[in-house]
């Protein structure tokens, strides 16, 4: 099936490869990155023939604060009818192909006759030059197949920072080969074991003397071509600035390395619970000779590109916990209907029912937030979406693992049996969730990032509440508001930019978004600058950033199916009705737990507790049969 499939594919491919202006990408890049291009002479920003617009305010950070930005409620349409057409076709024998499980070593050399490794790449350097809606769409078939998308989107990051930071000789050298498949792409970022005091156990050395950099060490986890491909490593590595001794002097900075370059050896593979058909690795680095020009970015900045690698990863690896959530709900579906249990189907019973439609309405948030990134990075030229990545990653990651636990609910012993699809489901999600950043560590920085920004709008009002015997004119002021996070105030602002069917569910937004400023405020108040150590009360609102941001996304997709008439979109109305009633049930929850404080949300007695834990190293209760005496 996959041989007759070829041919057609190649022809579609080959026919749409350049038919794209507005889907072409377009580099985005801060100020920092802008003066580095003019010093290291990196090319200007692609000419389109539809310019990108002036950037808003970040939509989620302003949550923080309080303040929506109605006019993202507009869904974006960045690919034009006509290419849209156009990528749909070409996508069509590439989903036929993807629907058998293909391994990377059987699918290798299909994958470069289809050219799937320059989706992103620019079409000046033989990609198909697809801006990152259309790159993710057109990801979307290959994702089916769990390990191939792996290795493929892993391959996309290393490509996304060379066009957004790469020089133009850096770009002619890498580029070509990356896009053609002769030289695969990969992140060597995180390491075994990390150091306790240093940023990386990997560290380069500058030489003065021969004008080169000079690396040592290893990182793990690293996916890895199958075969004998050639590789290219895209490392961050740990450098001392010359003129900055000690600490203050130390950063990070990011490197290209070729795996065929003398000193760079593939160490053990890691046996790893999910993804098994791609392989992960150890790579050592013994003194690897590195030219100048095989730097992104300027020396010990590395911290500085850091946005825009965390960010092409965290969107890239969000669309794999989709397509397996999808995979995962179509065989439970199937499983649903096929079945009988007591003589009734099982897809009958209300339980089952209920959880196949949660499972659908978390997918549904998944994937408008994860286009609605997207297509905020292509409308808007330099558009903020720090946070915006970090909460589609965090809550797709969160919601795919939950859904497929859901399945032994369903399914029972069955979904555990070694080699069924829901059992290989259960174990790619668990994989998925802890490759790369941990869920803990992302629900931190969403938290960090909001407080960061409403810190430095809100810093008077925080002061003048931390000071209530000097400014009694604002305490007074806040004592006869009628505003309660039970309660809040709302404007109605959000209603005339979607579907009238949708006014309740604009309402869940902005109520949502108002206990969300509320929480902050009182955060600040309460605990200051200390608000950093509180990490509970952090991942809470991180939690209540997120369900607000998928509450605002299914409301702006549901609106436009409607409003345009996509099949189905009634029903969409009333999955983005759901989304936003169960997620304004969760951030009230949570808000009112941040509003109880300590004493009375039972984090005091878990604080308390952990104590004797860490004490006795463990359980401390002794057998409950027990005598004293």
């Amino acid at each position: 099936m996959r041989c007759k499939l070829l041919p057609r594919a190649l022809k579609l491919l080959t026919q749409t490869r350049c038919a794209s202006n507005k889907a072409t990408r377009v580099s985005s890049s801060n100020s920092n990155v802008k003066a580095h291009q003019s010093e290291n002479q990196m090319p200007e920003e692609a000419p389109t023939a539809e310019q990108q617009l002036t950037a808003r305010e970040p939509l989620v950070k302003n949550f923080f604060v309080g303040v929506m930005d109605k006019e993202l409620l507009g869904f974006p349409e960045v690919i034009p009818r006509e290419e849209m057409a156009n990528l749909q076709n070409t996508l069509l024998p590439l989903k036929n192909y993807f629907v058998e499980q293909v391994s990377p070593k059987q699918a290798w050399n299909d994958l470069k006759q289809l050219r799937l490794f320059g989706l992103n790449v620019p079409t000046d350097y033989e990609g198909s030059g697809y801006n990152w809606s259309a790159s993710l769409m057109a990801s979307e078939p290959e994702c089916n197949v769990t390990s191939v998308g792996l290795a493929l989107q892993t391959h996309r990051v290393v490509v996304d920072m060379l066009c957004e930071l790469g020089t133009v000789e850096q770009q002619q050298r890498y580029l070509p080969a990356l896009a053609s498949g002769q030289l695969m792409g990969t992140e060597a970022i995180f390491e075994y074991t990390p150091p306790e005091e240093d940023i990386f156990g990997a560290q380069a050395t500058y030489d003065m003397a021969a004008s080169r950099w000079v690396l040592n060490g290893e990182k793990a986890f690293v996916v890895v071509a199958p075969g004998e491909a050639r590789q290219l490593f895209l490392v961050l590595a740990q450098t001392q600035a010359a003129n900055l001794p000690g600490p203050a002097g130390v950063g990070c900075s990011i490197f290209l390395v070729d795996s065929q370059q003398k000193g760079v050896r593939l160490g053990e593979e890691h046996s790893s619970f999910g993804c098994r058909e791609v392989p992960m690795r150890r790579v050592h680095f013994d003194n690897v000779q590195l030219e100048e020009q095989q730097m992104i970015g300027l020396a010990h900045n590395g911290n500085k590109y850091a946005e825009q690698l965390v960010r092409s990863s965290r969107l890239r690896s969000s669309l794999l916990g989709i397509s397996l959530s999808k995979q995962l709900l179509n065989q439970l579906t199937s499983f649903s209907i096929d079945t009988r249990q007591g003589g009734a189907q099982i897809q009958d019973l209300e339980l089952t029912r209920v959880h196949l439609s949660q499972m659908m309405c978390s997918i549904y948030a998944m994937e408008s937030m994860l286009y609605l990134t997207a297509g905020m990075l292509d409308e808007f030229a330099g558009q903020d979406v720090t946070l915006e990545s970090a909460i589609t990653k965090y809550y797709t990651m969160r919601e795919t693992y939950n859904i497929a636990t859901l399945s032994m609910g369903i399914l029972g012993p069955k979904s555990l049996h070694s080699g069924q699809p829901l059992e290989q489901g259960l174990r790619d999600a668990a994989q998925l969730v802890t490759q790369g950043e941990s869920p803990s560590t992302l629900s931190l920085f969403i938290a960090l990032s909001g407080l960061q920004h409403a810190g430095q709008l809100m810093n008077a009002g925080v002061r003048k509440a931390r000071n209530p015997l000097f400014n009694p004119g604002h305490i007074f002021g806040k004592f006869l508001s009628t505003d309660s996070i039970e309660q809040p105030k709302i404007r109605g602002i959000l209603t005339e930019n979607l579907h009238p069917t949708l006014e309740a569910s604009a309402q869940c937004i902005e109520h949502s978004v108002a206990r969300l400023h509320m929480a902050v405020d009182l955060m600040f108040t309460r605990h200051g600058n200390a608000v950093v150590e509180k990490q509970h009360e952090m991942q809470r609102l991180a939690n209540i950033a997120s369900n607000i941001y998928a509450m605002w996304a299914s409301a702006a997709r549901a609106s436009r199916s409607y409003c345009i008439g996509l099949p189905l979109a009634d029903h969409e109305l009333l999955t983005a009705s759901a989304v936003c009633n169960q997620g304004r049930d969760e951030v009230t929850r949570l808000a009112m737990e941040i509003y109880n404080g300590n004493y009375m949300n039972n984090d005091n007695n878990l604080l308390r507790l952990a104590n004797q834990v860490t004490k006795s190293r463990g359980y401390f209760p002794v057998h409950p049969l027990t005598f004293n005496f």
